[in-house]
């Protein structure tokens, strides 16, 4: 039997609408009902009016009653009828009306043994009927379908990510490796991954538990401010992730395989400490290969994928220096919901193509040349050395200009070139220098620098490139506001 609350307080009202119904001494003026709602004043005010409940995602029903009727007191009842027409409980309430006008609100708890099905609660005022309310309460389909499963073991959900957790080798043109990263089937030949994973590749090899080793250049979706992509991978047949019904809300316990090399994994117990917009925020900091790897609740459903920042060649070191970066956390590691898979004849691009689109970042090559970077506002010139000022990755426009400034000890003889770049976000060149000559001789040490206005450029976060020869060696980012 469903338990119901006391009754929460008799109101004495006033005005009295148009659409009163008759019923002996007392008219019924109107009835409501909904979740929520609080006391103002004389009135009680419902929050959300409907007459449709779901056990299981509703904690409770309220029905308010209004009266036109002789002033003085007046005992009311409201018998609670279910489905079946039997009265399962009966409200009272003493009531002192000043006016013509009074009213009552009680309640019904919702708890999962409450009987499914259309109500009634029919009210008496001082023995006489004052008129009735129907509602409807039903079961929440997702609650439903959680109270069936099973949570699973640590055991169980270790193999259930295993199983699914995909891995992805990113290759470059000669077949040389850029990295990894980690991803899931969400269609028979469809991969979810991370964009940042296939940033700069030609080829990516997809490692999988049962079908060995897979390759793909074709992408059929992606975005890149929401560190996703959709690889299809063609001739497979693979069985795609359990969806989760529900979504992950914050509290809610999760796991993930975090990626150790090409073939091992460990599974992380974490929890969702935050959410922003509709990025969730987890407790334990994700690596870098293992993004783009699918969030398991406790029943063994990807609930949603690990993501990174969004800002291609971005590092932890750059979010914390930067701070408050759109999507990104300096604490824990950020959860995307998983993308629906695209319909099954969308065409699809190859990794050459987004390329030449200009979406990927060159990856930085190592050289033993390159000692340190940094970035300020002008330079100090006196002394043997030149010297960066007010060092920092957040600037104003107040602060004029910026110097990007670049210590090199060369550990060979070389002669090369040296060029920097700005970037927008979206990976749009701003400003460079001119292709500078460059002859590198062992153990000779020097600085360079190179400082740009500030005033010509929006608020927002930018990409500066130190690149010696053909390839960027050194990367940083900073953060300009008004």
């Amino acid at each position: 039997m469903a338990r119901l609350i006391l009754v929460a307080l008799a109101l004495a009202l006033a005005s009295l609408p148009s659409n009163a119904q008759s019923s002996g001494r007392f008219q019924l003026v109107r009835s409501i009902s909904g979740s929520k709602g609080a006391p103002d004043g004389t009135r009680f005010v419902m929050e959300d009016p409907r007459s449709v409940f779901q056990v299981g995602k509703d904690r409770q029903v309220l029905v308010t009653f209004e009266w036109q009727g002789p002033a003085g007191r007046h005992h009311c009842e409201g018998a609670w009828k279910d489905p079946s027409g039997k009265t399962v409980f009966t409200s009272e309430a003493e009531v002192v009306a000043r006016g013509t006008r009074f009213g009552v609100y009680w309640g019904l708890s919702l708890s999962d043994a409450v009987p499914i099905g259309t109500w009634v609660i029919e009210t008496r005022v001082d023995g006489e009927l004052a008129g009735a309310h129907t509602f409807q309460i039903q079961k929440d389909p997702t609650a439903a379908a959680v109270a069936t499963k099973r949570s699973l073991t640590v055991a169980e959900l270790y193999q259930r990510g295993q199983a699914e957790s995909l891995t992805l080798v990113a290759l470059d043109a000669s077949g040389s490796q850029l990295g990894m990263t980690s991803g899931f089937f969400v269609g028979p030949d469809l991969v979810s991954t991370s964009f940042a994973g296939i940033n700069a590749a030609r080829t990516i090899r997809v490692l999988t538990p049962d079908q060995g080793q897979l390759e793909t250049s074709e992408v059929v979706s992606w975005n890149k401010r929401d560190d996703w992509a959709m690889l299809r991978v063609p001739r497979t047949s693979a069985r795609p992730v359990e969806r989760a019904v529900a979504p992950l809300q914050v509290g809610d316990r999760c796991f993930y395989l975090e990626a150790q090399g090409e073939s091992g994994r460990v599974i992380i117990e974490t929890t969702v400490i935050g959410e922003t917009g509709d990025d969730l925020t987890l407790a334990q900091t994700a690596s870098e290969p293992s993004l783009g790897a699918p969030i398991f609740n406790e029943y063994g459903e990807a609930a949603a994928a690990l993501a990174g920042s969004g800002i291609l060649g971005a590092g932890p070191l750059d979010y914390s220096a930067l701070g408050e970066l759109r999507r990104t956390s300096v604490r824990g590691a950020r959860a995307r919901a998983i993308v629906p898979p695209p319909d099954p004849g969308s065409a699809s691009k190859t990794l050459l193509d987004i390329e030449q689109m200009g979406l990927f970042v060159r990856p930085l090559v190592h050289t033993p040349h390159f000692v340190s970077g940094v970035l300020g506002t002008g330079i100090e010139r006196r002394g043997p050395v030149p010297v960066a000022l007010n060092q920092r990755s957040r600037f104003s426009r107040a602060d004029g200009q910026c110097v990007v400034f670049v210590t090199w000890i060369p550990e060979q003889k070389q002669d090369t070139t040296i060029l920097f770049e700005l970037f927008d976000e979206d990976n749009r060149r701003l400003a460079a220098t001119d292709l500078k000559k460059a002859r590198l001789r062992s153990r000779e040490s020097f600085v360079q620098y190179w400082e740009f206005p500030l005033a010509p450029l929006r608020a927002g976060v930018y990409r500066v490139d130190v690149s010696l020869g053909p390839h960027p060696v050194w990367r940083t980012f900073f953060r300009l506001s008004d």
